[in-house]
Formats: structure tokens, C-alpha cells, sequence
């Protein structure tokens, strides 16, 4: 069992940042070509890209959290419960967030 520290906390905001700051740039990096944005896009964002950023950040942020505290990597990683539930409530937010924001500027009918 690998208790963690209170920098850890830090290592996990700095991940949820990174995540909401990439998908931004990839929404306004979509945004600039509107006649190209319909459903089959808001699903692959929703579907792939979003839960694809959140696996590097938040991957990378549970290494460096398991090194910093047993001083090496734990291989392979222990997925609890409140991490789950972490996870599940920023991709649920994140897939609102954009599904809002496409709704709002009438990219989604």
C-alpha cells in the first residue's frame, strides 16, 4: 500500500490543468474550420480524443506520484477507487463542457 504525500494533490490539479488546457486548444484548433464540424467529430472528441488526454496526463502524474513516494516506479499501477472516481467526474465534465460549448455556437443541430 503506497500512501500518498501532499505533493502528490499537486501532481493531480497540474494534471486535471494540462487536460482542460489541451482540450481548449484542440477545441479552438477545430473551431477554425466550422464547415468541417458535425456529429461524427463532437463523437470522436467525446470518444477518443478526450479519454486519450487524460490517459498521458493523468498516466504520467500517477508515475510520478508512485516514484516520488516509493522512490521508484510501481509497475504495474493500482487503480483504487477514488482515483476512478476522479477520472469518471473530469471525463464526464470535460464531454459536457464540449458538448455545451458546440451546442451553444450552433455547431451541433
Amino acid at each position: 500500500m503506497v500512501t500518498l504525500t501532499a505533493g502528490s494533490g499537486l501532481f493531480v490539479l497540474l494534471a486535471l490543468f494540462l487536460t482542460v488546457a489541451t482540450v481548449w486548444l484542440l477545441l479552438r484548433a477545430i473551431e477554425t474550420r466550422p464547415n468541417e464540424i458535425d456529429l461524427r467529430l463532437f463523437l470522436v472528441s467525446i470518444v477518443v480524443i478526450i479519454p486519450f488526454v487524460m490517459v498521458i496526463y493523468f498516466g504520467l502524474a500517477t508515475i510520478i506520484c508512485n516514484e516520488i513516494v516509493a522512490g521508484r516506479p510501481i509497475l504495474p499501477l493500482e487503480l483504487s477507487l477514488r482515483k476512478l472516481v476522479a477520472a469518471t467526474v473530469t471525463y464526464i465534465g470535460l464531454s459536457a463542457w464540449v458538448w455545451l460549448r458546440w451546442r451553444k455556437v450552433g455547431y451541433l443541430r
